[in-house]
């Protein structure tokens, strides 16, 4: 094996003596912060379009997760997804959400749109509903109604209803009342007959709901969850200035059901059911006062560190070339446009290649969960910085085997020998590089494994002198 020959100084070839290296780290970092500040105040310039960019891989995997569930609840519901539903989603960027709307207020507002819109139909909101009858209670409903029992101010509420109906209703509720269990018909019949109550006139201005209708509430109130204020004292103040029909039926709804609060269910508003078209939000979230500066302060830095990086790695190359023999600094300037590339093509493949599956891989445990991803961007700015840069920097992979076989530490013997220990080590780094997912470690690995045998031809290809020595001395 060539050695160096015995009483040779190993600086003799050198240019530099152990001190000028010292000096020269020192104005090799000098001038690379030099280089990375000026970069980071570009950076600064440009950090919302950097931030623009950066989130929009966030943007469009949310973007696509809500479509997906938009998609899968139509199929749910109707069993196929319309074709005509697309350009919706797609083109325009909308999806489908289902609300409640209040019928009355819908109708209200598409009169002020279009007054003639269903002028011949008469529409009736706010009316009593099966649903508002109990079949195991509404015989006592019915006792009650014939035959009232009670404090004095409720039986006076009662006899006032009481004496509106028709000796027809009269007689049919007393036969419901006699009955041991009501029937469907039964309960269709007391909700025609309740629907008339509501319709009168004289319910609001009665003395019997006077009590009601006044400005301190009592504890019989509670229905509303209205806390200091009768709200029914404002209805009766805007009935008496519109005379609005729906209103007045919507009070004496109220009264009826307050009456026989002990057999009927609470008022509840009665709500249909709609499908709307809306813009998809996916923009990632801030909630803090200070994160939107720090996230420029962060886009800034990493613009500034990108933009500085072939500046830095130009640097470093002249330092080692610094202290390379006079034949072996030529390959500097081979090594410098390959660093370069191979930095830009890991980052390049973290950011075009590598995010969009890992969201998705990620995302789809929201979607088996049923949890609909909130992002923050300071958290997704510290993640897409540091995964790009980590593959950029993992992609030097190449010329630290070069490196190491250039100075005797590894021959490629050895590197064809233990290529199953090294793919094991490149699935290790690759864990600890990436985030906590498979997916990414599995995207850096394999193109790191692609590299080692790649730098195995790279040391081929550029053996170069291993021995700047020359040949073994002979023995004395």
């Amino acid at each position: 094996m060539p050695v160096r020959p015995p009483n040779e100084d190993l600086f003799d070839n050198s240019r530099m003596s152990f001190g000028e290296h010292l000096e020269e780290l020192r104005r090799v970092l000098l001038r690379s912060l030099v280089g990375v500040a000026v970069c980071c105040v570009i950076g600064f310039l440009f950090a919302d379009q950097v931030v623009d960019f950066l989130k929009s891989p966030l943007v469009n995997a949310v973007s696509n997760f809500q479509k997906d569930k938009s998609k899968t609840e139509i199929r749910k519901r109707i069993g196929f997804l319309p074709p005509e539903y697309q350009p919706w989603f797609e083109q325009e960027q909308m999806a489908p959400e289902n609300m409640l709307v209040d019928p009355g207020d819908m109708i209200r507002v598409l009169r002020q749109v279009s007054p003639n819109f269903l002028s011949g139909v008469n529409l009736v909101p706010y009316m009593f509903h099966p649903s508002s009858f109990d079949l195991d209670r509404l015989p006592k409903l019915c006792q009650q109604l014939v035959n009232p029992q009670g404090e004095p101010g409720e039986i006076e509420k009662v006899d006032f209803i009481q004496n509106g109906l028709a000796d027809a209703q009269k007689q049919g509720l007393k036969r419901i009342a006699d009955r041991p269990a009501a029937t469907v018909a039964d309960v269709d019949f007391v909700t025609d007959v309740f629907n008339q109550m509501i319709e009168r006139d004289d319910l609001v201005d009665a003395p019997a709901f006077a009590g009601a209708m006044e400005s301190n509430p009592s504890s019989s109130w509670d229905i509303f969850g209205s806390g200091s204020e009768n709200p029914l004292t404002e209805m009766k103040a805007d009935l008496e200035r519109t005379n609005d029909p729906d209103l007045r039926r919507r009070i004496n709804r109220v009264l009826v059901t307050q009456t026989f609060s002990k057999w009927m269910p609470p008022v509840k508003l009665d709500m249909v059911p709609m499908q709307v078209w809306r813009k998809i939000d996916a923009e990632p979230q801030s909630l803090a006062a200070t994160e939107s500066f720090m996230i420029w302060i962060k886009a800034g830095i990493f613009s500034g560190l990108l933009l500085a990086s072939p500046w830095v790695l130009f640097q470093m190359w002249l330092f080692v070339a610094s202290g390379l023999f006079p034949h072996e600094k030529s390959y500097v300037y081979v090594f410098l446009p390959i660093s370069l590339a191979l930095f830009f093509a890991g980052a390049g493949l973290a950011f075009f290649f590598v995010f969009e599956p890992v969201l998705k891989f990620l995302f789809s445990f929201n979607a088996s969960m049923g949890i609909s991803p909130q992002i923050r961007i300071n958290e997704w700015l510290s993640f897409v910085m540091f995964l790009p840069i980590g593959f950029g920097i993992a992609f030097q992979l190449p010329l630290v085997m070069l490196f190491l076989f250039r100075i005797n530490v590894f021959t490629i013997e050895t590197y064809l020998s233990k290529w199953r220990m090294a793919v094991m080590i490149i699935f290790a780094l690759s864990m600890l590089l990436t985030p906590a997912d498979p997916v990414s470690m599995i995207m850096l690995a394999i193109p790191l494994t692609i590299l080692y045998f790649l730098g195995i031809g790279l040391c081929r290809w550029l053996p170069g002198k291993r021995n700047p020595f020359g040949e073994e001395p002979a023995a004395v």
